[in-house]
């Protein structure tokens, strides 16, 4: 008895002990049904949802580029496309190839099912396409490799067959194409610039692009279309404001990644546009100008700094570039090296134009006088090397004056001598020639002004009583930009250190005020202006000179190695009026060739005097009388 009775006292425990576990095990159930279902209820929507949908990015059309005056520079025009949507295919795609594979199974014939479903659809594209070829005369093919390629990247994006159809072509496929066929035919906006060459280097390009990066906070795989993205000038330099915001429609697809419905869309929005401080008339007469001489030149606003016109050759039309470049198009454009924007990435020898800076410096430094006089032999010798001046003739004495006015190298060279060459190196410096100007222009140069550390550190010996003789002149090792040059004579004009350019209209918000002033007290002021005006007046510039209009500038003639070859570069800068000054120019002209004789004086300065005379006529203002 007792025995049985102990039996049912165990038998009542397990049991009891079974139960616990039975219910523990359900209760554990039942909390992580609770914690899937409750708790990461998001996370697995959200997960659903990355599967299920997928995100197309539409870009926004970009905003337009307008001159000072508000005539348009770069805008749209209508492009045609035929378009092939590959994911409404996909029952002939699997129709074909299901066909296709029971016969050579009938056959008992081998195959590679992978090979045979590319070759199937390749079979069901080429049908449309015949009939499009057919219709228009044309010879569109598509290859297996491209089919594959759209299918596994952009299946829910249309491939486009052709994207620069002819209007007539797309108006004659508009009435045969039916509306449910999977090809149909789109307008699209690209890039068009109405006047070709006009300030390409100002204006740039694009090119088509896709955006770089997806949605933030999102995991959904996005298809992005192209989109005109700037590659150069204020294209690349304003794109973040030219370039629209993008909209997008999330699909819903089905098992086999097919779009089923549409769950949401935003339209993209227009991007801004912009206005560069550039005169479309003075832009021309510039560009007229310079011909087809490789050179450049820039006209700025002394008061506000804005670049009124700036002009680069060779030049290339812009259209070419659009709606992608071809290698034809690529290849002229290098070959004639128009690529590259002389204005401000060019880097040059400036000659005498230097002896400006060196008389500033000379000023500075008071240990020149303004009436001091040097005399010239036509040669200067130093650490047995001789240095010569043939700007005019030998053996006379010349004034400070006249040795800016005659371009005297000798003076340059002896007074050099006196105030060392940390000071014209430092003056040079403070002036702006070893750092970039800030205009918006991507991919600025600049200026390089060499001192003695930096000939040390290259191996090229210890500074030398030659070097600083060099520099006074503006021949040796420096170099500068054209932009630098122009804010450089900007600043004389304006009496101030520094003249921070911009392509932007009403940039530096009209005006530059509150700059340091150039160092000069007043008198050694008006003496370097004075010297600048005799240039034009009566000595190498004369060719610059407008009736009734005083006019100041600095002629210059470098020498650079081309291809090694010795060639002459001819510099002219200048302001006007000088009484009231509004703008600066600065031409540069390259020899082409060892036939040419390019000087300042008789190749840069008549290029000015044209600038000069039609902004002055445009902009109706008073001329000043002349110098006496």
């Amino acid at each position: 008895m007792r025995t049985i009775t102990h039996f049912h006292r165990l038998r009542n425990n397990r049991i009891k002990i079974f139960y616990i576990i039975a219910a523990l095990a359900f209760a554990y159930l039942i909390c992580g049904l609770f914690h899937r279902q409750i708790i990461q209820h998001k996370y697995f929507q959200q997960k659903e949802s990355r599967q299920n949908s997928r995100r197309i990015v539409i870009p926004g059309m970009r905003g337009n580029i307008y001159d000072r005056n508000g005539v348009l520079l770069a805008g749209h025009r209508s492009v045609f496309s035929i378009n092939l949507y590959l994911h409404e295919l996909h029952g002939e795609f699997r129709k074909t190839y299901l066909k296709r594979t029971n016969a050579l199974r009938q056959n008992n014939v081998k195959f590679n099912a992978k090979k045979l479903r590319c070759d199937s659809r390749v079979d069901v594209i080429k049908k449309y396409l015949d009939a499009i070829n057919e219709t228009i005369g044309s010879n569109y093919v598509v290859s297996s490799d491209a089919i594959e390629k759209h299918l596994a990247q952009k299946f829910l994006l249309p491939m486009k067959i052709d994207d620069n159809v002819s209007q007539e072509v797309y108006e004659r496929l508009m009435y045969v194409l039916p509306k449910n066929s999977p090809v149909q035919l789109s307008m699209d906006e690209v890039r068009y610039y109405p006047y070709g060459d006009f300030a390409c280097h100002i204006i740039g390009h694009v090119a088509m692009d896709e955006y770089g990066k997806q949605p933030p906070n999102e995991r959904i795989k996005t298809f992005t279309t192209k989109c005109q993205m700037g590659k150069s000038g204020i294209e690349l330099g304003a794109d973040s404001v030219l370039r629209g915001i993008p909209g997008y429609e999330l699909w819903q697809i089905d098992t086999l990644g097919m779009a089923r419905t549409l769950l949401k869309s935003e339209n993209p929005r227009h991007g801004g546009s912009i206005r560069l401080s550039i005169d479309k008339n003075l832009q021309d007469v510039v560009e007229g100008a310079l011909g087809d001489n490789r050179s450049c030149t820039i006209v700025m606003d002394v008061r506000s700094g804005e670049i009124l016109a700036m002009a680069s050759k060779p030049s290339y039309d812009i259209n070419l570039l659009v709606p992608r470049i071809s290698h034809n198009a690529y290849n002229q454009i290098a070959s004639k090296g128009s690529w590259l924007n002389l204005a401000t990435q060019g880097k040059f020898p400036l000659g005498s134009v230097f002896k400006l800076i060196s008389s500033i410096a000379f000023l500075q430094s008071g240990e020149v006088l303004r009436t001091d006089s040097v005399f010239c032999s036509g040669i200067t010798e130093v650490g047995g090397r001789k240095f010569t001046c043939k700007n005019h003739t030998s053996n006379i004495d010349i004034t400070f004056k006249d040795a800016i006015a005659r371009s005297c190298n000798t003076f340059f060279y002896e007074n050099a001598k006196k105030v060392k060459k940390d000071r014209l190196i430092n003056t040079a410096i403070e002036l702006g020639f070893s750092e970039k100007t800030g205009v918006e222009l991507p991919h600025e140069g600049r200026g390089f002004v060499p001192t003695e550390a930096w000939k040390k550190a290259r191996g090229f010996g210890s500074w030398v009583g030659g070097d600083t003789l060099n520099l006074s002149i503006g021949q040796g090792y420096l170099l500068v930009t054209p932009i630098e040059v122009c804010c450089f004579t900007s600043s004389i004009a304006a009496n101030r250190l520094r003249t921070k350019p911009t392509i932007f209209f009403n940039g530096n918000c009209g005006n530059l005020s509150n700059h340091p002033s150039l160092g000069l007290d007043e008198t050694d002021y008006n003496f370097l202006v004075n010297a600048m005006v005799e240039v034009v007046e009566n000595r190498s510039g004369k060719q610059a000179k407008v009736e009734n209009l005083k006019v100041a500038g600095k002629t210059g003639t470098a020498q650079f190695f081309d291809h090694g070859e010795k060639r002459n570069l001819a510099w002219f800068t200048c302001f006007a009026p000088v009484d009231n000054p509004e703008i600066a120019i600065t031409v540069m002209v390259q020899e082409k060739s060892q036939y040419d004789s390019y000087w300042g004086g008789t190749k840069a300065a008549p290029i000015a005097k044209k600038i000069i005379a039609e902004y002055f006529l445009k902009n109706k203002v008073p001329f000043v009388g002349s110098i006496h």
